[in-house]
């Protein structure tokens, strides 16, 4: 099979894409994502790298945030990645942020956290310009040679549509049914492609990506506790008559867990793909700070509300998504993530996923 570059026109065909909902809004996931905050502080000294060889030319320089959310957990890795290019260039440089995001994303809390948040990358900023694009990432969001620095952290592992179902499990990458393991590395393979494609176009040459996502090893998911408590919490819901058997598959999550061997894959041929070159890749253990507070204070309770909290910020969206409006789907999430809650507080254990730690540089 010819690869996207090979055929010729450098894009994968477009398929129609499912709707995909965002994180949850009015500023929750900013208050409830402390799991991702631990997994980017592992990605900073690959972005401190890049900048120090990302190729840097005349003129203003541009970072894209893909996949910002609600900007919290971006403070950071934005405020490195100035700071950085700014070394190398000039202290007046303009430099632009963008940061990108699905339509329904909460970027009314992202402008609020540019203003107030302490750590807001716009304090004592000077020539910063930030804006937001309101776009899947699997879409062209930017002129063609426009970033100097992409940086993206707990999204690729979303698939662009949500037209899989899994009868043995809520996520549907961690469904053992076969044609659910089929069709899921399927869809992430041309969804990685896509992506690289897109990425490629829109990066200037000598451009560097640093990217961190949901991954795995070839035995581990790291997920095993926590959404097998969440499966659970559905297949009680199921049992109790909240919703059908054929209900219950549909409400299948569209995130899979790719290994190394699967995100190495389109680069291995030729060692490049879509003008695009591996320069790192590797598989970080994160670990659980509510773990840690839990060891500290022994309070249960809060453990499993820390948790589910977390756990709702970033799937609640999608599962009222695939609920019919006439089970009310607002009514189902809270007693679905209230039972999930009261799972996770029989049986406290660390929640420690993999994260795929990605470097990606266009050739000069």
């Amino acid at each position: 099979m010819l690869t996207y570059a090979e055929r010729g026109d450098g894009m994968p065909n477009d398929p129609t894409r499912s709707h995909l909902a965002a994180m949850k809004g009015d500023g929750f996931y900013n208050r409830h994502s402390s799991m991702q905050a631990t997994g980017i502080a592992a990605l900073l000294s690959l972005l401190e790298t890049a900048c120090r060889t990302v190729v840097i030319g005349e003129g203003p320089l541009t970072i894209v945030d893909y996949g910002s959310s609600q900007g919290r957990n971006s403070m950071t890795p934005m405020r490195v990645a100035i700071k950085g290019l700014r070394f190398r260039s000039s202290p007046s440089v303009p430099i632009e942020v963008v940061h990108t995001d699905l339509p329904s994303n909460d970027f009314s809390a992202l402008f609020e956290a540019l203003v107030s948040d302490p750590d807001s990358y716009m304090s004592e900023a000077s020539d910063v310009f930030p804006s937001a694009i309101g776009r899947s990432y699997f879409e062209p969001l930017l002129p063609p040679q426009r970033v100097n620095l992409g940086w993206s952290t707990w999204a690729l592992q979303w698939m662009s549509a949500s037209t899989i179902e899994a009868p043995d499990h809520i996520l549907a990458g961690m469904s053992t049914a076969p044609t659910v393991v089929s069709a899921v590395t399927k869809q992430q393979a041309r969804d990685w492609e896509r992506f690289l494609t897109l990425r490629s176009r829109e990066m200037r040459p000598g451009a560097k990506l640093v990217a961190g996502f949901t991954a795995r090893t070839a035995d581990v998911t790291g997920w095993e506790w926590l959404l097998g408590e969440l499966r659970s919490a559905v297949c009680d819901m199921r049992m109790d008559g909240w919703l059908s058997e054929r209900e219950k598959n549909h409400l299948t999550i569209p995130i899979g867990l790719r290994t190394l061997e699967q995100i190495r894959e389109p680069f291995i041929q030729a060692e490049t793909f879509a003008d695009l070159v591996l320069e790192h890749l590797d598989l970080v253990k994160i670990t659980d700070p509510c773990w840690e507070q839990f060891e500290t204070s022994g309070d249960v309770l809060a453990f499993a509300k820390d948790h589910a909290d977390m756990t709702q910020a970033w799937c609640g969206p999608m599962i009222a998504s695939l609920i019919e409006p006439s089970r009310e789907p607002a009514a189902f999430v809270a007693e679905l993530f209230a039972r999930f809650e009261r799972r996770l507080s029989e049986c406290p254990r660390p929640h420690e996923p993999y994260m795929a730690a990605v470097v990606l540089s266009k050739r000069a």
